[in-house]
């Protein structure tokens, strides 16, 4: 009897594939581009049919909905996130308050909202819990004199019992929508006269033959664009649930607008030659010209994108990248800002420490109220510049938007204030909602001190908690002074470090070797004077060091700073005759100074106000080499230096990282 094949006995070699493998290739066939176009195009007539039966204009829950909604169809767009929606992380977000949809609402008589979503749900949590969330906040703050307003979920999705869990919840979110973003309840409710009221639908819903009438309330029709598919994600007959969400996955650069530009070649186009095409159209794709947005209330605060850029109607221009705008994009009455900040997350750590550059504008416009026009941009118009449009709000707007770029002394910003100038940007535009890593970097910056970074959800409107004193310096005179007459000495900057007592910093660690993590540090610094023949000053410092992979740590240093005279005469001429070396601290040594670490070097003046000093030599450590950096604000009176950064560059076999402080 002979024996069984096996799959070594086969002849061709493309035989013998594993079942795994043939499955993964048969489900990338399903889920394939040119199936994914057609199922978003059978979705999209079937959502005009409820924008038609309905007689409402549709919206687009972005970014998935915008591929259901034929441009000329598509009346807006709002930013619901279904995350605010999940099983026990119920939210209101003040960040995306969508605001402008009321608008729309009031003058059409309601809405179709469009979004869809995979993995065989019947639909997304946005859907479902986030909005309708929305929708009695709204109730709730606009109509309160009707009494209680009923939470309305979508009841084939939410059960009761998490139903009753998200009501209990609604005293809260409404009191934190009406405390933290303080609208402006009169005006909202003149663009809508009575409650909202959500309604679902989906492909096995039954859809009105003539579009019904609702006096009671706005109806807000919620469309879940794809109908259901059972099981895992997959493809029916190919046919493909939710296919645009998470479109960056598949979609090789193309976008909804691409897509309803040039629907008809991209669906008869066969799939072997569409990445060709995507990749034809995206490159034949014409970049709009900038178009800044106002930043409401104010009215002279605007945030753009950097693309054909046109600056010759503002006074202040604030870019942040990592290139500064070209010179044809400034003119000579126009003040330009560069702050430097890389890509992506990067980019956003980057801007922690740009920020304090713009002090410079307590030098360059009026102390009082100004209209002087600020325009800042960035690559995308979405990320930095509004990161740095909210620390301007929070640093020199007052409660009704007008502008002062004066020195707040005293002025208390906290995570309230943070969130209400938030709330000016993303109600402006839904668009001016900056990422968490940016966000984040705008919070470290206007309040360094680690223990007010913990935030109370609902702070009392008298409550001091979570508060910080903003320490924002004192412009010079009106009447400026050479710059050279304002560059601090090496005996100023030593007194200053001591006179301000406690100083609070924030570091950022960058390592390229395993062996060395990154991360963040936050704590204080002291510089105590030592008893010694020569002026002295012990530099104590404590934090914790939180790495990138949430790690914590307990972090302490200590150096010793001394204010040196120099005898060389080239070094008189250069330094004054005096400069300042850091020291390691030797405990056991009687005064406490150990071997030299390294020693400031010439002052180099900067944009924005800022004196640079490098080191006069680099440091070796073994085979590892020490770059150091200072920053220093331009100051007349050491009592007035709010702030100071260094930053250490160490290259090596051993170690190799980049180390970022910035005291406060």
């Amino acid at each position: 009897m002979s024996r069984p094949l096996t799959q070594s006995d086969l002849i061709f070699p493309t035989q013998s594939l594993s079942l795994s493998s043939t499955l993964s290739s048969l489900k990338r066939s399903a889920l394939s581009i040119h199936n994914r176009l057609s199922s978003i195009q059978f979705d999209a007539n079937f959502v005009a049919k409820v924008s038609v039966a309905f007689g409402l204009p549709l919206v687009a829950n972005e970014r998935c909905g915008s591929w259901y909604i034929s441009p000329d169809k598509k009346a807006e767009s709002v930013y619901f996130k279904s995350t605010d929606g999940h099983t026990n992380e119920w939210k209101f977000s003040v960040r995306r308050l969508n605001l402008q949809l009321l608008d729309l609402i009031g003058k059409a008589g309601g809405c179709v909202i469009v979004d869809s979503t995979r993995r065989g749900k019947s639909m997304p949590d946005a859907l479902s819990k986030t909005i309708p969330i929305w929708c009695c906040v709204m109730n709730h703050s606009l109509f309160s004199e009707l009494g209680e307003h009923e939470l309305h979920t979508a009841p084939q999705a939410v059960s009761e019992s998490e139903h009753a869990q998200i009501e209990k919840m609604m005293d809260g979110f409404v009191r934190e929508f009406l405390e933290i973003c303080r609208p402006d309840v009169e005006l909202l409710r003149n663009k809508i006269q009575k409650p909202l009221r959500p309604i679902w639908i989906t492909q096995n819903s039954s859809i009105p033959e003539t579009p019904p009438s609702f006096p009671d309330f706005y109806p807000v029709v919620l469309c879940t664009a794809s109908r259901r598919v059972t099981g895992a994600e997959g493809s029916e007959g190919g046919y493909i649930q939710g296919a645009a969400d998470d479109h960056e996955a598949w979609s090789q650069g193309l976008t909804s607008t691409l897509f309803w530009s040039h629907k008809h070649e991209l669906l008869n186009t066969n799939e072997e030659d569409l990445p060709d095409l995507i990749k034809r159209l995206v490159e034949e794709e014409t970049t709009s010209d900038a178009v800044p947005i106002l930043v409401k209330p104010t009215s002279n605060l605007y945030v753009s994108t950097i693309q054909n850029l046109k600056t010759s109607t503002y006074d202040v221009v604030i870019s942040c990248g990592a290139k500064s705008l070209p010179e044809s994009h400034s003119k000579s009455n126009t003040r330009y800002l560069h702050l430097q900040c890389q890509a992506g997350k990067l980019g956003s750590r980057d801007l922690r420490n740009q920020l304090k550059q713009l002090f410079i504008l307590e030098t360059w416009l009026p102390s009082g109220p100004t209209d002087k026009k600020i325009l800042i941009c960035d690559h995308s118009g979405k990320d930095l510049a509004v990161g740095t449009a909210l620390a301007i709000l929070c640093m020199y707007a007052d409660a009704n938007g007008v502008l002062a770029c004066r020195p707040h002394e005293g002025a208390k910003i906290d995570k309230k204030i943070i969130k209400q100038r938030l709330s000016w940007l993303t109600t402006t535009h839904p668009t001016l909602n900056p990422p968490r890593a940016t966000l984040q970097s705008v919070n470290a910056f206007l309040m360094p001190n680690p223990s007010a970074i913990t935030s109370n959800r609902n702070l009392p409107e008298d409550s001091n908690a979570d508060a910080h004193s903003f320490p924002v310096p004192h412009p010079p005179s009106t009447t400026l002074p050479q710059l050279s007459t304002l560059l601090p000495t090496a005996s100023t900057i030593f007194t200053a470090l001591q006179s301000h007592g406690t100083w609070t910093f924030t570091r950022t660690l960058t390592s390229n070797l395993p062996t060395h993590p990154s991360g963040t540090v936050t704590g204080t610094a002291t510089f105590t004077p030592l008893p010694s023949s020569r002026p002295s000053l012990l530099y104590t410092e404590e934090g914790e060091f939180i790495t990138d992979t949430g790690l914590r740590f307990t972090a302490r240093r200590k150096y010793v700073y001394i204010l040196r005279g120099e005898l060389n005469e080239e070094a008189k001429r250069m330094f004054k005759g005096e400069y300042v070396a850091v020291h390691f601290h030797e405990a056991e040594e009687v005064d406490g100074v150990g071997g030299l670490f390294v020693t400031m070097g010439n002052m180099e003046r900067k944009e924005g106000g800022v004196v640079s000093v490098p080191n006069r030599e680099q440091h070796l450590c073994a085979e590892d080499l020490y770059t150091a950096r200072w920053e220093f604000p331009v100051f007349s009176d050491e009592k007035k230096m709010k702030w100071w950064s260094v930053r250490y560059d160490v290259k090596g076999p051993r170690k190799e990282y980049v180390s970022e402080t910035v005291y406060t």
